[in-house]
């Protein structure tokens, strides 16, 4: 024969109610969290992807941009070399040479100098010191350090898109989590873990995208 206590056992354990924990934890696995996750996860990986795409345009075009000005320094040094410094030598050869036996042919060559040959005529170490082959090949070493400057920017570019790569991989793991645990049970056990790991997931990889992308 029961009592009444034994027969308001039953009722009281009918009338527990989950823990906050537990609430938590069944959150992690409801439809609204996965759905969010699974939309958060495939925006981020479609904007990591463009990153990506932009950060190898700009490479390319950086490197094109480099070669570009890198044969153009060659050609201005080869042109430098061949018409303005072996000509001041010809023309500084002539007036050396007549300085003493012929003024007026000395004066001659004089008067033809480049603006590079008579600067460096009033320095102590010239004619044809540093200053002068640094002005002579001004435009060669200005074009030669835009390419040098060009070529940097193409590495950094082509390692931030390495970066935004490995960002948009990290999302698809979290993806491939949340895609798992949409299709289990809403009642299993399991589906919370993937969310929750999904949602660890989609957090390292933000940290790896916003890093990246303000650098």
């Amino acid at each position: 024969m029961s009592t009444i206590a034994d027969q308001a056992q039953p009722a009281a354990a009918q009338n527990v109610q989950p823990g906050c924990l537990t609430r938590v934890w069944r959150f992690f696995g409801s439809e609204l969290v996965l759905g969010c996750l699974v939309a958060s996860l495939s925006v981020m990986i479609a904007f990591s992807a463009y990153q990506s795409n932009l950060a190898s345009s700009t490479q390319a075009s950086a490197i094109m941009d480099g070669q570009r000005n890198l044969s153009l320094s060659n050609a201005e040094y080869l042109r430098a070399t061949a018409q303005e410094i072996i000509q001041d030598y010809n023309l500084y050869d002539g007036y050396f040479i007549n300085s003493d036996r012929d003024p007026e042919v000395a004066d001659y060559y004089y008067d033809i100098f480049s603006d590079e040959l008579l600067a460096s005529l009033e320095r102590p170490d010239g004619p044809f010191d540093d200053i002068y082959y640094d002005a002579v090949y001004a435009d060669s070493n200005a074009q030669f350090n835009e390419a040098m400057d060009l070529f940097q920017l193409a590495d950094e570019q082509s390692a931030k898109s390495d970066q935004f790569q490995l960002a948009a991989l990290i999302f698809a793991v979290g993806l491939s989590l949340a895609a798992w645990a949409a299709i289990l049970k809403a009642d299993s056990g399991l589906r919370p873990v993937y969310a929750l790991l999904a949602s660890l997931v989609f957090v390292v990889a933000l940290i790896a995208l916003m890093s990246t992308y303000f650098l």
